[in-house]
């Protein structure tokens, strides 16, 4: 996944693998298609200060792989299913 900020790292939105395979089976154009068209405008994000088992909890619930980790609105990190695995979260 990949997220897109604004310059002061205001969270704007997330370009993730699913949606590049989609794009492909559309034949859109990656190299004239702005991100802005095909980004994910409201991704699921969690605030710095949850637990890892809340994360993972958000995680199976919406049945994605990951989250980005924001503070006030600003992206500052983020989650993937393969950090908790690797941490013994789950």
């Amino acid at each position: 996944m990949t997220a897109v900020v604004e310059s002061d790292d205001t969270l704007k939105g997330i370009f993730t693998d699913g949606d590049l395979r989609r794009l492909l089976d559309q034949r859109i154009d990656l190299h004239s298609t702005p991100i802005g068209d095909v980004m994910g405008k409201n991704p699921t994000t969690v605030d710095a200060d949850l637990l890892a088992a809340e994360g993972l909890k958000t995680l199976e619930e919406k049945k994605i792989n990951g989250l980005l980790v924001t503070d006030n609105g600003k992206l500052i990190g983020a989650l993937n299913l393969h950090d908790l695995l690797k941490a013994g979260v789950m």
